[in-house]
This record gives C-alpha cells, structure tokens and sequence, in this order.
C-alpha cells in the first residue's frame, strides 16, 4: 500500500514574498523646528545670564568693594537772608559747595552715572542740584562743585524762622548736603548693576565768611 509523502515542516525557508521596506520617519512639521530652535536659543540664554552672574558674584566676593568716600572740602554762603513782603516771608540763598569723592579701592573702579545733591535748612529744601557724571578710577579722588542759588517761601511764622533767628545771633547756620546718585562698580571687564547711593553732610556754614571746616559726610545706602 502507498503511504502519503510525510509532510515537510518550514525549516529555515526563505521568504519569498513582496519586498518589505522600511520607511523613514516624516520630519517635524515646520512649527514644531522652529519651537525647538527657541527652546535651545531660551536655554543658552539663561545659561549664560545664571554663568555670568555667578561670575560678577565671585567677583565682588573676592574683592568686595569699598563705599565711596564723600567730603565737603570747602564752602562759602555769601547770602542767608530772612526777608517780607505783604505778609510772606521769603529765604533767599547763595551757597557754593566743593564736594570731594574718593573711590578708597584698589581692584574696582566705579561709574556715577547720575549724581544731584539737595540743601536743606531745619527740614526745608533749599534748592537741588544737578551733579556732573563721571567715571573714577581706583584710589582716585575728584572735586565736584556744587551751586544753590534762590529765594525759598516760608509763609507765616514757623519754627524755621525761630531757627533761622537764632542761628543769625551766631552768624554760623547748619545746612545738610544731601548726595544721591546711581552707581556701578568695574572689576576688569566686568562691571556691576546699578545701585542707589545716598549721602549726608552736616555742614555748619558761617555767613559771609571764610571758615568752613572741612566734613565728612556720611553714605547712607548702597
């Protein structure tokens, strides 16, 4: 009797079917590229704003800067006078101020990129003025001149004019020099943010005079 052909099983036959291909991913829509570039552009940008400040950080660590130093070095008021006229009293004023600065530091240096000193007289404003910017170099000092021209109204009888009184028995009044500026330090290259300074001269000008002593004044802020 014939028996039927064993069956042949699939042992490592080959395949012999239509060619299968593999293909390529479709590139990003152009939106999506352009998202990527921002974010790569966004991340060097911070990373470099997080280096640099990091290194102006290490900078003024290491060298930590010193405050100006800031002086009257002479002053003449040539007018102080208490005056009326139809029931007003009026202040007229003529004073003219040295303003020294010192930069005490010897790694930094330092931007003033905008200075005004105000005069002041028993809490009211005599005049403002404006103060020329500069740059200053390290261990570096440099006069500043400083003019207050003007007539100030007081009004009725106050305490200002009590004081004003009194201290015209003397012949010697006590006026603040106020500085305020915005300032940068400069280490090399590097140069620091903006900071707010504020000084305070306790200056006692006699009237009509030499003999202004020389006065330190003191920085408030920065």
């Amino acid at each position: 009797m014939n028996q039927p052909p064993p069956q042949q099983s699939h042992l490592g036959a080959g395949y012999y079917g239509p060619p299968i291909y593999a293909y390529p991913q479709p590139p990003p829509p152009p939106n999506e590229h352009f998202r990527r570039l921002i974010t790569i552009a966004i991340r060097a940008f911070i990373a470099f704003c997080v280096a640099f400040g990091l290194a102006i950080l290490i900078l003024w660590l290491v060298f930590r800067p010193q405050k100006m130093r800031i002086a009257v070095s002479s002053a003449y008021l040539r007018r102080f006078d208490l005056t009326s006229s139809s029931g007003t009293r009026f202040l007229s004023f003529d004073l003219s101020a040295n303003l020294t600065f010192r930069n005490p530091n010897t790694r930094a240096g330092i931007y003033y990129d905008w200075l005004e000193a105000d005069a002041d007289f028993d809490g009211m404003r005599l005049g403002t003025a404006g103060l020329p910017v500069f740059y200053q170099a390290r261990k570096e000092t440099r006069e500043v001149p400083a003019v207050f021209q003007g007539r100030l109204e007081i009004g009725t009888p106050s305490g200002s004019e009590v004081e004003y009184q009194r201290d015209n028995a003397t012949g010697v009044f006590p006026v603040d020099l106020w500085i305020f500026g915005r300032i940068r330090y400069k280490f090399g290259s590097a140069v620091t943010r903006r900071y707010i300074m504020r000084a305070v001269c306790p200056a006692r000008l006699p009237l009509g005079k030499v003999g202004f002593s020389y006065t330190d004044c003191k920085v408030l802020d920065l």
